[in-house]
């Protein structure tokens, strides 16, 4: 038998601290991101709702239009401020500042149709990869710490 010096070529290394910060950072924005995930997953389960001739759910749709603006912004300025020193902390506050951006920019498409701007076209689309781009930002939270 080969055991010796080839055993060490199987084991896999490991990418992330298992204990210290790092993994409270993880974690934490792990958690963050996760519901600025779902928070934009919402807003489509009430665009939907209110599709479906809904009352309740215009309202519900702009009320969380405006907690997804706040919290984006919020959270792309606190991870740009702590995280300037963490290994792939500023491309996480890039990611969320963008994101807040992108959801900005959502909820001016939003208001100009239901205004009556035929816009309708831009918003679906562009929610739809919202949840992608949030995607990005929990992916992001999951790396941070990492050399």
């Amino acid at each position: 038998m080969n055991t010796g010096k080839y055993d060490v070529a199987v084991r896999p290394p490991r990418l992330t601290d298992a204990s210290g910060p790092n993994r409270n950072l993880r974690r934490s924005w792990s958690v963050i991101t996760t519901f600025l995930a779902a928070v934009i997953f919402a807003e489509a389960v009430f665009a939907g709702a209110m599709l479906s001739g809904y009352g309740w759910a215009r309202t519900a749709h702009l009320a969380n239009a405006g907690l997804l603006i706040a919290s984006t912004i919020a959270a792309g300025l606190v991870a740009v401020v702590t995280l300037r020193r963490i290994p792939h902390g500023p491309r996480l506050g890039l990611i969320l500042l963008l994101l807040a951006a992108v959801v900005f920019l959502q909820t001016a498409i939003g208001k100009s149709a239901a205004n009556g701007t035929n816009l309708m076209w831009v918003h679906v689309p562009l929610g739809v990869a919202l949840v992608g781009f949030a995607a990005q930002a929990v992916a992001g939270a999951r790396r941070l710490g990492e050399e």
